[in-house]
């Protein structure tokens, strides 16, 4: 993502194409600017799903246990080339915080061990990183990446500040959830490879989001979701390992597999639906014809245009300071703003922001505290148009008028 425009030339980017919030299944009448916490289906993904789930019912044996792991392997072909990772070095999960899991529950650390990540991390991921390390009597540590951040070199610094000699594991977001910020990840496993350490990367935003090809990074371990902004069906992520480093991680659920390989152990985690991992090569592969063939690259390129847009005309409406750089270098297709004071003093809750929005402006938005401060947390996807944004800050100022009032 280069030479984006300054801020003074910041316009929102034209639509994607007239029908296409027709193809997915969301109700019209909500601005749906949330697409980042659960994704959202396209109606042919849907179906592609449903009829993999129909074959599962008619012949449940042949299916799961005869062709299960075949037809997995084919959507693994699919997922893989799209997202730069060799087939065998990656097993379907059922999300991101699943593969976090398997990585950490795999490795053994010792006491006094350190297991770095920041303060942008995801509450889940946190809490997995705390039960980890303390069974093993190692400890967390959490440094600070403080909002606003002007440069990716801010990232860079504080993480290298946080390396010690007891630092074991370094868990870092791609895209973070809370504050949308994209983290300069290579550059992280770079330094970090320097001192012998290796990197865990929370994939959980960057396919779809990105121009993503996971085994060029370096990283030992990348987990990911495919049902955000791949649009697949919920239950599609996966974890991608470096193959030295396969013979030591396992599924969270040990299996008939066990101990035949990393790829033939995710292959088989027990009973369960797998159509959502079948419907991920649909979903690639459907995203890529929105508007004709080759759409992916114009698809990110749409929705990050879009993000740095929003994050310029919400900053301005409401006269908070941007999180990040204004011309959108640390954006991918998200961004977090800061509530107007007014709106976070009236509300006791970020819940109670986000049910008003959305029960009298009909309005999907995440709304979070974050380092002490109310954001906002407006997602792009390309079935969403200008006009639902410019909604949301007049919704905000009107909630601004009467708290004032």
């Amino acid at each position: 993502m280069t030479n984006r425009p300054t801020t003074a030339t910041l316009l929102p980017p034209a639509p994607f194409r007239p029908d296409i919030q027709s193809l997915w299944m969301l109700d019209e009448s909500i601005a749906f600017l949330n697409h980042g916490s659960f994704g959202a289906r396209l109606r042919a993904v849907f179906k592609a799903q449903e009829a993999w789930r129909e074959q599962m019912e008619a012949r449940p044996v042949e299916f799961l246990w005869g062709r299960g792991r075949d037809l997995a392997d084919q959507a693994k072909h699919i997922v893989g080339a799209f997202l730069g990772m060799q087939p065998e070095h990656f097993g379907f999960t059922s999300n991101a915080t699943d593969g976090v899991s398997a990585v950490l529950r795999s490795l053994c650390f010792e006491p006094g061990d350190e297991l770095l990540t920041t303060s942008h991390v995801y509450p889940a991921v946190r809490r997995a990183m705390r039960h980890v390390a303390d069974r093993a009597a190692a400890r967390t540590v959490e440094v600070d990446v403080p909002l606003p951040l002007a440069s990716p070199e801010e990232i860079v610094a504080a993480i290298e500040e946080g390396l010690t000699s007891c630092t074991r594991l370094v868990v870092i977001d791609h895209i973070a959830s809370a504050t949308a910020v994209v983290f300069p990840v290579q550059q992280i496993i770079d330094r970090c490879a320097a001192r012998g350490i290796e990197v865990l990367v929370d994939g959980a935003h960057g396919p779809g989001m990105l121009d993503l090809h996971v085994e060029d990074l370096g990283a030992a371990y990348y987990a990911g979701n495919l049902h955000k902004w791949v649009c697949a069906p919920p239950g599609a992520g996966f974890l991608w390992v470096r193959e030295d480093r396969q013979s030591d991680i396992h599924p969270n659920v040990l299996s008939l597999f066990l101990g035949d390989g990393f790829a033939a152990e995710f292959s088989w985690q027990g009973t369960r639906d797998i159509s959502s991992w079948l419907a991920a090569g649909a979903a690639v592969e459907a995203m890529d014809k929105l508007d004709g063939s080759g759409s992916w690259p114009r698809v990110m390129r749409h929705n990050h245009e879009l993000a740095a847009w929003v994050q310029a005309m919400l900053s301005e409406a409401w006269a908070v300071e941007p999180c990040t750089p204004r011309d959108g270098s640390l954006l991918g297709s998200m961004v977090s703003v800061a509530l107007p004071a007014a709106v976070s003093e009236r509300y006791e809750t970020p819940e109670a922001v986000q049910v008003r929005l959305r029960e009298e402006y009909r309005i999907e938005a995440f709304v979070l505290e974050w380092g002490g401060r109310r954001l906002i947390r407006p997602c792009c996807q390309v079935y969403n148009t200008p006009q639902q944004y410019t909604r949301l800050a007049d919704a905000v100022l009107e909630m601004v008028g009467s708290a004032n009032g």
